[in-house]
């Protein structure tokens, strides 16, 4: 076969492989979803390629400061932060966040095929942001739990059940953390996003890996 014939045949590839995860990421896990007591929000924002899950800080149901220092997140830390954002990434491309042809290129090959590793990206808020776009719900007490659980269960820790601090972002409230799962193609941040929803008994598309897809089924679970 002539190289020629040879690319050809690898652009059809790709293209059919990307317009069926595109199509896959329109198809909800499940098709039924029953709404579930209201008694606090988990939300989901977008930040350009990577999902968060919004929590609040402190609640009836569980205090975050149990867990995790506030004084360590961000480049002016705040012990006044009324919600936490968590989102997992590779450790190298995560808290660099390259904005260069250059830079996201390699970095953006060695993640998803040569991943050393990951992070935990926490950021503090004093309100909910509505600076990108962002869907929130209502899930019962149970299922908040479940989620937080699996947030928790995220984090690298200490034999101590302490918290690892990695870095501490220089352009916003955010802090990165040493976490545990290996990052990939077939695993990453939104992926990631998606499964700490669905603990929740959020619905979320049958292939998580785009962030669009993750907000558009968020979007229409019940409220």
């Amino acid at each position: 076969m002539s190289f020629k014939k040879a690319c050809f045949f690898f652009c059809i590839t790709l293209a059919g492989l990307f317009s069926l995860l595109l199509i896959v990421s329109l198809i909800p896990r499940r098709w039924n979803i029953s709404s579930q007591e209201n008694d606090v929000n988990i939300c989901v924002n977008q930040v350009g390629i990577h999902t968060n899950i919004i929590v609040p800080v402190r609640n009836n149901v569980y205090n975050w400061q149990q867990f995790l220092n506030l004084k360590e997140i961000g480049k002016q830390p705040s012990e006044n932060y009324q919600y936490l954002g968590f989102g997992w990434g590779d450790r190298d491309f995560y808290p660099t966040n390259p904005n260069q042809i250059q830079e996201i290129v390699p970095l953006g090959i060695q993640a998803l095929f040569f991943s050393r590793g990951s992070l935990m990206r926490v950021e503090g808020y004093p309100e909910i942001p509505q600076s990108h776009d962002i869907h929130c719900v209502g899930v019962n007490t149970s299922n908040y739990l479940n989620t937080v659980h699996f947030i928790q269960n995220s984090f690298e820790l200490t034999p101590q059940g302490q918290t690892i601090l990695f870095v501490r972002s220089d352009e916003s409230d955010a802090s990165y953390y040493e976490a545990k799962g290996h990052y990939s193609i077939l695993r990453n941040s939104n992926n990631w996003t998606a499964e700490g929803l669905r603990q929740a008994n959020i619905n979320t598309p049958l292939w998580a890996g785009i962030p669009q897809a993750v907000m558009f089924h968020v979007s229409r679970n019940p409220n």
